[in-house]
């Protein structure tokens, strides 16, 4: 298993600003917050620009930043995130980093604990990962004048089975090598990134997806 105490840092954004669901971070801190055991508390970085985040992390033992406004903006990329985030470890940064979004309230201690374990099986420099596609991108396209389209994957395939295989990214659990951040593109991932398979699961970034997972958890 993984070396946690003495190789890994866990970082958890949650900036303030929501257009899908108001104060969306605010509301599902908790759930991950809690998922965390006490004993691990200290290895664990909360970056945000809201007061009410960093004070509840802080009641958790959590280490805080407060994040500039510039990186909380709608289209701030998490990996300039990350690159804030490095820039407070005066000495050398701890060999591992996995990150958590507050979005995915379903994940549990143990499946982050299987991603750990496959990334230091696999030794991977980053890992990201993959969830299974409703539909493939084979079958989309491109709107054009509302009417008209274009093919996503130019291609004149008839039958499914000629399709490649194809996944859909998730962030559901990020975690890298420190050293590998600078060669990952704004979505985290490059050409030698690992993508560990995981079940579908709720992503909450409005009132339905919130809805639909208080719905699937209080059955």
């Amino acid at each position: 298993m993984v070396d946690v105490e003495k190789k890994t840092v866990f970082l958890i954004p949650a900036r303030k600003n929501s257009k899908g669901l108001l104060f969306k971070n605010r509301l599902l801190f908790k759930k991950t917050a809690s998922t965390i055991p006490k004993h691990l508390a200290s290895l664990v970085y909360v970056t945000s620009d809201d007061d009410d985040i960093l004070l509840k992390a802080a009641s958790y033992g959590f280490k805080t930043i407060k994040r500039p406004e510039i990186l909380a903006q709608d289209e701030t990329d998490i990996k300039s995130v990350i690159q804030h985030f490095r820039t407070h470890f005066d000495k050398k940064p701890p060999e591992n980093l996995f990150m958590l979004y507050l979005t995915y309230p379903e994940r549990t201690w143990h499946q982050i604990e299987q991603f750990m374990l496959e990334f230091e099986e696999r030794r991977a420099r980053s890992m990201l990962c993959k969830k299974q596609l409703k539909t493939s991108p084979y079958l989309m396209l491109y709107s054009i004048d509302g009417d008209r389209g274009r093919q996503i994957i130019n291609h004149d395939l008839y039958r499914r089975q000629d399709y490649h295989d194809c996944f859909e990214l998730s962030h559901f659990i990020f975690g890298c090598k420190f050293t590998e951040v600078e060669s990952l593109n704004k979505n985290l991932y490059n050409s030698q990134t690992i993508f560990y398979s995981i079940a579908e699961c709720v992503d909450v970034d409005t009132e339905e997806d919130l809805e639909e997972y208080e719905n699937k958890n209080n059955r």
